[in-house]
């Protein structure tokens, strides 16, 4: 059972709320892991009494819990530890409200809010005596717009709390088969001996979105997908897959690992940002079955402005490990499907000892995130009942689902675990936020110097032609959705 907590959710009202973190909350009290005297307290600006937001909490749990049904005891129990309060965040006497944190008992503290609220929240929990020693803050990306701002953002945070207090959450790295990385790579021989450019070709890195910006066109003309989605998911999953062993999983090295790879990033140039990034945005099409509009045609859009809904990067680790070995990295919206996965492709044999019509393929890992969470490693085999040696491909194929119900922690569960534990491995340190915008804003600068193009590609395709071409100098190609 967890420790006894108090979890203050500013933003109670809000989308991650009701869609993820209630629910979240709620599966840990059906398996009765919550102590009985833990509380959860939602804030909002909304003037709501206690009952109309135990309602509230209801309608995102019968929405967004599927066996909420099933488990109505469990229910009686969780409604009874949700309070509601309205909170002026400029208001002292509202802050006053708050009763004194005991400082025996953890206490978390989630900002499900915009981060321009941070400073003034941290501040006055600073001022009201709210932080104890076992307090802690969460706070969601994105954390800054550039390394100016996320150093501001970092300064106010740490102004009341401690950095082991500030636990920045990636929901990304709470999901299972990112987790699985490590365990593939640190609890398997066979992989780790040949984790590294003596065996390995190139590893890309895929996040593909089958949606468009959904009404969030004006918030998102001003970031892009280099700023919501390289800057902290791609980058965070590349850290993972390419940091040397930890000393201890559960440990500050995980983030010592991290942030060695982060600095180790080769920066771009005025040549290698033209021949070795590709921006664009998604033109109409059809996406799922139905026409789509382009991306400048959605609400809020500024056309002038030059925001990128796809990116894709050839990414350069300057470390004895990864010499010469590429790493592809792609997002975009609107693509032909949602799919979140990474591909290792290894080296060519040195000497192929069958016939050339029988030539091995190259070994392919597939670790895939999204949609089916699973491992996929394609191996030559000699076909069976034929004379000679005819080669072929076929996989060993891991799905997750087949070993473990399909009711397993989501991520953002998880990590609220490892909050409450105190457990800071899986989120993202100070310097880690630093040092991942340091390398962004080196392509956003060199974009803007060298006027790059924004190119266009068609609603629900794998993105543009540029970025087939990137892979296609080096004489190699995406993997594209369940294609090879």
């Amino acid at each position: 059972m967890l420790n006894t907590f108090d979890l203050i959710l500013f933003g109670g009202t809000g989308d991650l709320s009701t869609r993820k973190l209630l629910p979240a909350l709620f599966r840990q009290e059906t398996v009765s892991s919550i102590d009985p005297e833990s509380n959860i307290i939602c804030v909002g600006t909304k003037d709501l009494s206690q009952a109309d937001y135990i309602e509230i909490a209801k309608a995102s749990l019968i929405k967004h819990f599927p066996a909420f049904e099933e488990n109505k005891e469990s229910w009686s129990r969780f409604k009874n530890r949700i309070s509601y309060k309205r909170l002026d965040i400029k208001s002292d006497e509202d802050w006053r409200a708050f009763n004194s944190t005991d400082n025996e008992r953890v206490t978390v503290f989630y900002l499900a809010i915009p981060p321009n609220l941070y400073e003034d929240i941290s501040k006055k929990l600073k001022d009201h005596n709210l932080i104890t020693p076992n307090s802690r803050i969460v706070v969601e990306k994105p954390i800054g717009t550039d390394k100016n701002s996320a150093a501001e953002i970092n300064k106010h945070l740490s102004s009341g709390f401690k950095e082991n207090q500030i636990y920045r959450i990636d929901h990304y790295l709470g999901k299972e088969a990112v987790q699985n990385l490590l365990a593939l790579r640190f609890a398997n021989t066979i992989f780790e001996q040949s984790w590294s450019s003596s065996a390995i070709d190139h590893i890309q890195i895929s996040v593909a979105e089958d949606l468009g910006v959904e009404g969030r066109g004006g918030y998102y003309d001003k970031t892009g997908a280099l700023r919501d989605m390289v800057q902290n998911h791609l980058l965070q999953i590349l850290c993972l897959i390419a940091m040397e062993p930890p000393v201890s999983i559960s440990s500050e090295s995980v983030r010592d690992e991290k942030l060695k790879v982060l600095k180790s990033l080769a920066f771009f140039n005025e040549d290698t940002i033209k021949s070795d990034s590709v921006r664009a945005r998604y033109s109409q099409g059809l996406s799922k079955g139905e026409a789509a509009c382009s991306y400048i045609d959605e609400d809020g859009v500024d056309t002038e402005n030059k925001t990128e809904t796809f990116v894709a990067l050839k990414v350069l680790i300057n470390n004895w490990r990864w010499s010469g070995v590429p790493f592809y990295l792609r997002t975009g919206k609107r693509m032909e499907s949602k799919t979140s996965e990474i591909t290792v492709r290894y080296k060519r044999i040195p000497h192929n000892i069958f016939s050339k019509k029988n030539e091995a393929k190259t070994n392919q890992l597939v670790l895939r995130i999204h949609p089916d969470e699973g491992i996929d490693l394609k191996l030559n085999t000699k076909e069976p009942g034929v004379a000679g040696f005819n080669l072929e491909e076929l996989p060993l194929d891991l799905n997750l689902d087949d070993y473990y119900e399909s009711g397993h922690q989501d991520c953002y569960e998880r990590l609220l675990l490892d909050v409450i534990k105190g457990n800071p491995a899986l989120f993202v340190r100070k310097d880690e936020v630093e040092a991942s915008w340091k390398w962004i804003d080196n392509i956003i600068d060199l974009w803007k110097k060298e006027d790059t193009p924004i190119e266009e590609y068609n609603s629900g395709s794998w993105g543009p032609a540029d970025s087939d071409l990137l892979l296609k100098r080096d004489f190699r190609s995406w993997k594209n959705g369940s294609g090879k």
